[in-house]
C-alpha cells in the first residue's frame, strides 16, 4: 500500500457531522427520556428540539444528555460507523429562532402557548469512532468544547447516503479494484464495503481471509460539493483502472 499522510476529520468535525446528521437523538435527563425525530444546531453546537411542555419544565436548568447514533449507509456486518453524546445544561428558548428553523421543529412558524423550544448546551463531549481505528486505539475520546464550537459538519453529509449505496450497488467491483490499486495486491479482496465518504476521500471496508481493515483513499484535493465528488472519484478509478471510464 502506498504509504502517505492522508488527512481526515477532526473529532470535532466528526461530532458535528454526526449530530447534524442523527435522524433521531435520544435525550435523557431528569429521570426521563425523549426520542427527538427533528433537532436542529445552531453555529454554537448548542442543539435545539421540541419538548411536551411537563417534560421542558422538568428539563430546564438541569444537566441532560442528547445522544446521536451514525449508522453506515451500505449494509455491512457492524453498520454502527458511531455514537455523539453530548450532556450539557438544558435551557428553554425565548430568543427570536432562525428563518426556517421552527417550521423545521414544530411543522409552523407560528409560535402558540403550548409549543416549546429548548435548547441543550454542550459542555461535555464523548465520540465513540468505530471506523479507521488503529491497532489498540480505543474508539471512544472526549472532543474538547473548544473545538467543537468552532468546528463545521463535513460539506459532503448531504452527499453520502446517495453516494455510498450507489457505489456499492452500480460500482462494486470498481471499488473491489480501487482496493487491490491501493493496498498493492494482484488478488482482489474477498468483499470490499463503500464505509464512508468526506471532503478529503472515501474509506473502503476491506474483509479478506478473516480479516478486516479500513483503507482511506485521499482525493487529490478536497471535495466540497457532488460535482468535486464525481470528479475525484473518476480521477481516483482512472488510476486503479485506466480506461475505466469516469464514475456517474
Amino acid at each position: 500500500m502506498r504509504s502517505t499522510t492522508i488527512p481526515t476529520l477532526t473529532p470535532a468535525e466528526r461530532a458535528r457531522t454526526i449530530v447534524a446528521t442523527a435522524s433521531t437523538l435520544r435525550v435523557q435527563g431528569a429521570s426521563m427520556g425523549l426520542d427527538v425525530h427533528r433537532h436542529g444546531v445552531v453555529p454554537d453546537g448548542s442543539v435545539l428540539f421540541q419538548a411536551p411542555p411537563d417534560l421542558a419544565e422538568s428539563l430546564a436548568g438541569r444537566t441532560a444528555t442528547a445522544t446521536a447514533v451514525d449508522v453506515a449507509t451500505v449494509p455491512q456486518a457492524d453498520r454502527i460507523r458511531g455514537t455523539v453524546t453530548l450532556a450539557g445544561p438544558v435551557l428553554e428558548v425565548d430568543d427570536p429562532l432562525p428563518v426556517g428553523l421552527r417550521a423545521h421543529l414544530t411543522g409552523t412558524e407560528k409560535p402558540d402557548d403550548r409549543t416549546r423550544i429548548v435548547r441543550l448546551v454542550p459542555e461535555r463531549i464523548g465520540l465513540t469512532w468505530n471506523c479507521e481505528r488503529r491497532s489498540g486505539e480505543p474508539p471512544w475520546e472526549r472532543v474538547k468544547i473548544a473545538d467543537y464550537r468552532v468546528a463545521h459538519p463535513d460539506p459532503l453529509l448531504s452527499y453520502e447516503a446517495e453516494w455510498l449505496p450507489h457505489l456499492q450497488a452500480d460500482h462494486g467491483q470498481v471499488l473491489s479494484a480501487l482496493a487491490s490499486y491501493e493496498l498493492g495486491v494482484d488478488q482482489e479482496p474477498e468483499d470490499v464495503r463503500a464505509l464512508s465518504i468526506d471532503r478529503y476521500g472515501l474509506v473502503l471496508r476491506v474483509s479478506d481471509h478473516g480479516c478486516r481493515r479500513d483503507l482511506r483513499i485521499a482525493f487529490d484535493r478536497p471535495a466540497c460539493c457532488g460535482c468535486d465528488v464525481r470528479e475525484a472519484l473518476s480521477a481516483m478509478v482512472e488510476r486503479a483502472v485506466p480506461g475505466a471510464g469516469p464514475l456517474c
